[in-house]
């Protein structure tokens, strides 16, 4: 089974229901807050681990009452810190709305920080894929990041920018592009870069950047794989939708699991469909282990 290199975030979560987003002087009441552990790349990373996929998640876990929590809930969990540090960690504020829509505040610690030494002494030859956030890039150590994936030649390199795609340095993105990576986007993502409202043009347009697969998301519409010439589409299973955080993160984390057990594009798309359809039924960004057991 192919082994995942997993590097961004896992950040702290902190959601809050509310009726609507507040415009400025605004008073609203809210529903009750909870606290999570979140980040792409912790949400992807959970799939991973939930499906029993070896993976090792490249995060930093720093100092502070969000770093506190972020240690506690990964032993809890069982799951090993791969580095720490005294530097502050971050948390993100998810305003959660009646219909389901969510908006970020986010306050970026050493958890999105980056540096290649320390992957001096793995053997990264063991690794077959590399996710990557669009996040990190936008950090002073950006750079560290774009030189890794240059210096290590993976098989699959999964970018799941979203949409700082449009924010990311032009260069980076020349960079990772000319590195063949697999781009997982949604559709009003990869709209707003191509300027393309036709989805197929649209994909068409990013595969002749990248010269490898492009998925694309579409909600309650399914999903679509551009690989070479052909489209691969699979509808979604109708869910009402609590809460949408993660569920971006959750459909690629399943399709980069299921690829690596050796299943083909269409049945690792129809998995990521149903899967992402699941982590929207509730609050969180991720699905619990009894989620899994009853989807399969």
């Amino acid at each position: 089974m192919e082994k995942t290199l997993v590097i961004g975030s896992c950040t702290v979560d902190i959601v809050i229901p509310t009726p609507r987003l507040p415009s400025t002087t605004d008073s609203i009441n809210s529903g009750v807050h909870h606290y999570a552990l979140g980040g792409c790349a912790y949400n992807v990373s959970q799939m991973l681990r939930l499906l029993s996929v070896p993976y090792l998640h490249g995060v930093t876990i720093g100092s502070g009452i969000y770093g506190d929590f972020v240690k506690k809930e990964l032993e809890k969990k069982g799951i090993p810190i791969f580095r720490t540090s005294s530097e502050p960690h971050g948390a993100c504020i998810c305003l959660v709305e009646e219909r389901g829509e969510r908006s970020f505040i986010a306050y970026h610690g050493i958890e999105y920080k980056f540096n290649r030494e320390w992957f001096k002494s793995f053997d990264l030859s063991t690794f077959s894929n590399v996710y990557l956030c669009g996040l990190e890039l936008e950090e002073d150590t950006g750079e560290e990041i774009v030189k890794f994936l240059e210096e290590n030649r993976f098989k699959n390199i999964y970018f799941a920018p979203g949409p700082r795609l449009l924010t990311i340095k032009e260069d980076f993105v020349k960079r990772i592009f000319a590195l063949n990576p697999i781009i997982h986007l949604n559709d009003q993502e990869i709209i707003s870069y191509t300027k393309d409202s036709d989805i197929e043009r649209a994909m068409k347009t990013l595969r002749s950047m990248t010269g490898n697969d492009v998925i694309v998301t579409m909600g309650k519409d399914g999903a679509s794989i551009l690989t070479g010439d052909d489209f691969i589409y699979e509808k979604s299973r109708e869910s009402e939708v609590v809460d949408s955080i993660g569920a971006g993160d959750c459909h690629l984390g399943t399709y980069i699991s299921y690829r690596s057990m050796g299943k083909d594009k269409r049945e690792a798309l129809k998995k990521a469909n149903l899967f992402a359809s699941e982590v929207v039924r509730h609050e969180g960004s991720t699905l619990r282990e009894e989620d899994i057991t009853t989807l399969l």
